[in-house]
């Protein structure tokens, strides 16, 4: 990796270097946020007004990022978080970050639309398979879902709770993008100044809902028909009643995803969920949503003896990482900076990607004289927000 490192020393390059690599449809989709992409921005400035303490006479020990969570050892506090339409990104995608994940013993989180099937993820994250659920309309679908990931040996099921509707997303409106793509004049041209991309996307075929083609009949296998079947049969607000009936359904440890705020939390441990991500959806639902870094510590200082809590959004480093930790999270989890990996270097780039938050993190840990990521909140300054 030393080459790569040359290459792409940090998440920042990982980006520059992807956006030089796949077309522009597909860079926005990964980039974008939503409306006027203030929460994305939001998301930044507030972790960039997290400040951390370093005790330099305190006695020194080198950092261990090993981290106990909901019964299993992982080697650092950190995960991959659900990312949907990876093969947009690049092929196989997801299968690259279930294998770097399962590589560095974090964990690794399929997302319903991924294109990679339940099974596959599996097979290649092993034991840190982790499985996130947008809960269908189709209650039958929903339920084989279910019975798919614990047959599979998935142990963490993450339900997303805030995307009650589809978000706007300005360049994909603009430039056509839809879910699943449709070829357009404009993305062939995008396509063809991108030979590296297009040529993988070649062999590889266009990207497919790996997951829910089983539910689809032939009639509806083609990309625009299968557009229709997300619409009609693939999304389900996920309010008090829905999350009960999962929690019912699911024997393993049940998770929350897009908690901002106290009494949503509080509402969710009593509906019986074993962990709680505090998450803003990276800034893509909605353009007024408080930055995760904004609401983590209030929650983790209410609840976190309660719960397992863990946090997303804004993720471009280590030190975010370490941020986040200080909060009061127990897990972070990144995305954007795992689709610019395999963007930028292919399942290379996975590798990579996962490298350079660690050492981050480790090098912050270090710097600050913070010997496990539990203590970090030790080293917390109020944040200045």
């Amino acid at each position: 990796m030393d080459k790569l490192l040359l290459r792409s020393a940090c998440i920042a390059d990982l980006k520059k270097r992807a956006k030089k690599r796949i077309p522009t449809f597909v860079f926005d989709y990964i980039e974008e946020g939503c409306n006027a992409n203030m929460a994305v921005e939001n998301n930044r400035t507030a972790l960039n007004n997290v400040y951390l303490r370093p005790d330099y006479l305190a006695p020194y020990k080198a950092p261990d990022l090993s981290t106990q969570l909901l019964g299993q050892s992982y080697a650092a506090p950190i995960g991959v978080a659900p990312l949907g339409l990876t093969g947009l990104v690049w092929p196989q995608a997801s299968a690259m970050h279930a294998r770097a994940a399962h590589a560095a013993n974090i964990p690794f989180v399929l997302s319903t639309v991924s294109t990679l099937s339940i099974e596959d993820a599996a097979l290649h994250a092993k034991e840190n398979f982790w499985f996130q659920l947008y809960p269908p309309s189709d209650a039958a679908i929903g339920a084989d879902l279910l019975k798919r990931a614990a047959q599979s040996g998935c142990k963490n099921l993450v339900v997303t709770l805030d995307v009650p509707t589809a978000s706007r997303r300005i360049k994909a409106i603009k430039s056509g993008l839809s879910v699943p793509p449709k070829i357009t004049p404009t993305s062939v041209f995008q396509s063809v100044i991108r030979p590296m991309w297009s040529m993988a996307t070649l062999v590889n075929g266009l990207p497919q809902f790996a997951n829910l083609t089983p539910y689809m009949d032939s009639s509806t296998m083609a990309m625009g028909d299968a557009a229709e079947f997300m619409r009609t049969r693939m999304r389900a607000v996920v309010d008090a009643q829905a999350l009960a009936q999962i929690r019912h359904m699911w024997p393993h440890n049940l998770i929350v995803k897009g908690v901002s705020h106290v009494a949503d939390a509080q509402h969710a441990l009593e509906l019986g969920v074993d962990g709680i991500i505090v998450s803003n959806h990276g800034g893509r639902q909605l353009d007024a949503a408080q930055p995760s870094a904004m609401c983590l510590r209030a929650i983790a200082d209410e609840l976190g003896h309660k719960a397992v809590i863990m946090a997303d959004s804004g993720v471009e480093s280590g030190i975010d990482v370490a941020r986040y930790l200080a909060l009061g999270a127990q897990m972070v989890f990144t995305g954007r900076a795992m689709l610019y990996g395999v963007a930028a270097h292919g399942e290379d780039g996975a590798t990579h990607t996962i490298d350079l938050i660690l050492a981050e993190l480790e090098q912050i840990m270090s710097q600050l004289h913070c010997a496990k990521p539990a203590s970090l909140g030790a080293h917390l300054i109020r944040p200045q927000i």
